[in-house]
């Protein structure tokens, strides 16, 4: 696909991934459809994008379905279609043991990473497949491919569920000539790791080594985006998966660390740990 003109809808795309990847797409010649859940978000975003007409602002809760069906409305009302959904929006809410965690937070994570997803991707497949073409994409995370996701397994639980939906919404498709992706952007030093939130004394402990984690397997987030423009640009099957965290990542993030560390070049990575005390179930 040339990318140029392409229209793009990027949900939660105000900060981290779901920004980088805005800006790597419009470096790509495509027009972009902003999203976030605050005006001043919003503003801010598309101020620092400078990118003119070729990017545009929606306030949307992927949380309220109505909304996210709003959303596709307005894109085409603005650029009259859109040819890729990317389902970003999501968020880890803390890092805890599976039984230290408050039920509550699993809900609203599943109504934001998985639910947010079924809403874009009922949204974006009522364009697409009248026309027969277009890419809905879905982003990947710790816990996509069944992995454990340790100390953030409540997180993983709902992109385990984000990976059975995209390959199960693949196969009901399929032979439509729409295509999709689930895309893996791997462990990216945006600030949803930079400030993390730790529940009880086990991830406590777990995150001591925190920081060297970030530096020899985190990577800016610009990295993915490129690979996620590449993805998009080159996919020819009707349904994909690409994993940036490759069975060598963390030898060659060794390796790196080690080679910053002998020439002085490595940066610490900064972070700040917010910790409370493991929930309890009250009456």
């Amino acid at each position: 696909m040339d990318l140029k003109d392409r229209v793009i809808v990027i949900t939660g795309s105000t900060r981290g991934f779901g920004l980088a990847s805005a800006r790597a797409f419009l470096d790509a010649g495509a027009r972009v459809a902003i999203t976030g859940r605050s005006q001043e978000a919003l503003d801010r975003t598309l101020t620092g994008l400078q990118a003119g007409d070729r990017a545009a602002g929606f306030l949307v809760d992927v949380r309220e379905e109505a909304q996210v069906h709003k959303l596709a409305h307005q894109v085409l009302e603005r650029f009259g279609r859109f040819d890729v959904w990317i389902n970003n929006a999501g968020y880890s809410s803390a890092a805890g043991m599976l039984l230290d965690m408050d039920p509550r937070e699993a809900l609203d994570m599943f109504l934001s990473n998985d639910l947010g997803v079924m809403y874009g991707s009922q949204a974006a497949m009522a364009h697409f497949l009248p026309r027969k073409q277009g890419i809905l994409v879905n982003i990947y995370g710790q816990g996509s491919f069944l992995r454990p996701a340790t100390p953030t397994a409540l997180y993983g639980t709902t992109k385990a569920w984000l990976t059975s939906f995209t390959r199960s919404l693949a196969n009901e498709i399929k032979g439509s000539g729409v295509k999709i992706l689930g895309f893996s952007p791997g462990m990216m030093s945006t600030d949803m790791l930079t400030s993390p939130r730790v529940v009880g004394d086990a991830a406590l402990e777990q995150m001591k080594n925190f920081g060297f984690v970030l530096r020899f397997l985190s990577r800016p987030a610009e990295l993915a985006a490129r690979q996620l423009v590449k993805s998009v640009a080159g996919q020819r099957k009707e349904f994909a998966e690409f994993q940036m965290f490759k069975p060598w990542t963390p030898l060659v993030g060794l390796l790196r660390v080690k080679w910053e560390d002998l020439t002085g070049t490595g940066v610490k990575p900064e972070y700040v740990i917010k910790s409370e005390a493991a929930y309890q179930f009250k009456e």
